[in-house]
């Protein structure tokens, strides 16, 4: 019996369940974070462009750069923390499960994995063209970062253009 389960009596099968539901959690939290800011800066765009005064437009520019600058920084906690416990079902698996090779496979077993598991389907020419994309194992929190960071250079854009176009900028 191990330390742990000596100070702990609780199964190897619970807490290795408990650090799933954790990692999950955080994933689910990364998405729900991520759909309200998407949906926050998509009605600030939408209010901005449908300004009937000019002079409201700062307002709208500076919550734009703010919320969207917000949104990128809790993408980068969110990965921070599922990281976090991803790293920790790996090292649970090594020390108390070795050989599952869930979180733990090493990057050819998972691409192995992958790989097969593409093999046995039917796909036409274009399918199979598209999904072999996936083999290079593009990140989906990646990409929502990337789509955050867009919209903060996107409204520091729009905002220089818009007063650049008013002539608030000097020559």
């Amino acid at each position: 019996m191990s330390e742990l389960q000596t100070a702990f009596p609780i199964e190897v099968k619970d807490l290795y369940s408990t650090l799933i539901a954790t990692r999950n959690l955080e994933i689910n939290l990364f998405w729900q974070r991520s759909n309200y800011f998407l949906v926050l800066n998509s009605g600030i765009v939408f209010g901005f462009f449908n300004l009937k005064e000019t002079r409201y437009a700062i307002i709208f520019g500076l919550m734009g750069i703010i919320t969207s600058a917000l949104w990128f920084w809790v993408c980068l906690g969110s990965k921070f923390w599922q990281t976090r416990w991803e790293q920790r079902l790996l090292d649970f698996e090594n020390e108390y499960l070795p050989g599952l090779e869930f979180f733990s496979a090493k990057p050819d077993r998972i691409l192995s994995d992958v790989r097969r598991g593409l093999a046995f389907q039917h796909l036409g020419p274009i399918q199979e063209r598209i999904y072999r994309l996936s083999l290079r194992k593009p990140s989906v929190s990646f990409s929502m970062t990337l789509l955050s960071g867009v919209f903060v250079f996107g409204w520091l854009a729009f905002v220089i253009v818009f007063f650049a176009s008013r002539g608030y900028f000097p020559h």
